[in-house]
């Protein structure tokens, strides 16, 4: 099953996406909400009557051509991101400013604002004051049902589903700062889908292949295999810290091949096209484009 929100930046309702057709779940089951918020907060309630829903038997008004809307975010309103830093011990070899990570035993962290959160084909805005503009795919997972402490074997019954994720990076600021958050937490820097794929369909998530591209050019390649710190030990350690609530996202890191860090750098421009795939999971294609008024 593949959930996703749609409509208006800042007013996405839930939906449902079947091959080409997004399914409004209110408009088909008044028993659903219409806020992807709702939709996440009763998550375990309501799982069994999305399972329910058919598609096809959905009334007509109900039924949104995909290429006639705009995708946001799986979760347009999360809580948190969390995102992990030298998750992949080829991400750490590439580049000295993050070879200090090796060092840590333990999944280490950072954050993005909330507001970051973007849709699968959403332009990035280039920020005039940023300088050195980069992409990250990453895994994503988004949490389904509160946990506290929760095991790593438990981990897996608080996790409503996966998508992709591209931890649009500052690296001016990541950098220049000496933490990540303000260079990570630009207005639109974390575009997110195209849709959450439930477990049941997304499969075993421990082994899938991750791929970047600029302009059609090969950038990143590379599998979740080779994370550090899998899924369920990555909830296990951050549910001992905080209290992680149904839709929250965790972004679970990102393997070599990043701009910063090629010869030359092959940071992003404005006229860009940046493209992040997780095996099985989908494509996001996002255009970069200059701030009004230049950079």
């Amino acid at each position: 099953m593949k959930i996703v929100s749609w409509g208006p930046k800042g007013r996405e309702r839930a939906g449902l996406l079947a091959g080409e057709v997004v399914i409004d779940l209110n408009a088909a089951d008044g028993a659903l909400p219409a806020h992807p918020r709702d939709l996440y907060a009763d998550w375990e309630r309501l799982l069994p009557k999305l399972r329910e829903l058919d598609p096809d038997a959905a009334r007509t008004e109900a039924r949104h051509k995909l290429e006639e809307v705009r995708l946001g975010a799986p979760s347009p309103f999360p809580g948190e991101i969390v995102c992990l830093a030298g998750n992949y011990e080829e991400h750490i070899k590439e580049g000295e400013c993050v070879r200090e990570f090796k060092e840590v035993d333990h999944p280490k962290l950072f954050s993005k604002a909330g507001v970051t959160a973007a849709g699968p084909a959403d332009r990035i805005v280039h920020p005039p004051q940023v300088e050195k503009l980069d992409y990250e795919v990453e895994l994503a997972v988004i949490v389904g049902r509160a946990c506290r402490n929760v095991s790593a074997a438990d981990a897996p019954g608080h996790i409503a589903g996966y998508c992709v994720l591209n931890d649009v990076s500052a690296r001016c600021a990541q950098f220049g700062d000496g933490q990540f958050f303000r260079g990570k937490s630009f207005e639109g820097f974390c575009p997110m889908g195209p849709a959450l794929v439930t477990p049941d369909e997304a499969g075993d998530v421990s082994d899938l292949r991750l791929t970047s591209r600029v302009n059609g050019e090969a950038r990143q390649d590379s599998r979740t295999s080779r994370m550090t710190f899998s899924v369920p030990e990555i909830v296990e350690f951050v549910s001992h810290i905080f209290t992680l609530m149904p839709g929250d996202v965790i972004a679970t890191g990102t393997p070599a091949g990043v701009g910063v860090f090629m010869e030359p750098p092959g940071l992003l421009e404005a006229g860009d096209l940046v493209e992040v795939e997780v095996e099985g999971l989908g494509t996001l294609a996002n255009p970069v484009v200059a701030a009004e008024g230049g950079k």
